[in-house]
């Protein structure tokens, strides 16, 4: 792959990795970190700790995320959980909803149609 393309990748992938992030959690209620680190890879979207955990730090202080720590056991490490906020879901939502806006304009573009407007 070309430099060029690998900017490209980046820029396009750092644009919809908080909404992929903010979808997974609110698909399983609430996940920890490493969990989401699998789930993303999963999905194609292989991702380091060292992106992830300051991208939820920063969700979590913009209260889009609520963060919770628990021990499965005594003998268990503690795992700090993310879940959606009301703030969250509203910031999914739009997020969301400008997303397929995006995916439309492609669309259009691509095959040289003329979007649809609602």
């Amino acid at each position: 792959m070309t430099e060029r393309m690998d900017n490209w990748k980046t820029q396009v992938r750092r644009g919809y990795l908080e909404l992929c992030i903010l979808l997974l959690i609110q698909r399983y209620k609430r996940l920890y970190g490493f969990d989401l680190l699998e789930k993303l890879e999963d999905q194609g979207l292989p991702l380091k700790e060292g992106t992830l955990y300051p991208l939820l730090n920063r969700m979590a202080e913009d209260q889009y995320l609520d963060t919770q720590w628990e021990t499965e056991n005594l003998s268990g490490h503690p795992r700090k959980f993310y879940s959606l906020t009301a703030r969250g879901t509203v910031l999914l939502e739009e997020m969301k909803a400008e997303f397929e806006k995006m995916i439309l304009a492609y669309q259009s573009v691509q095959t040289r149609k003329s979007p649809r407007r609602k």
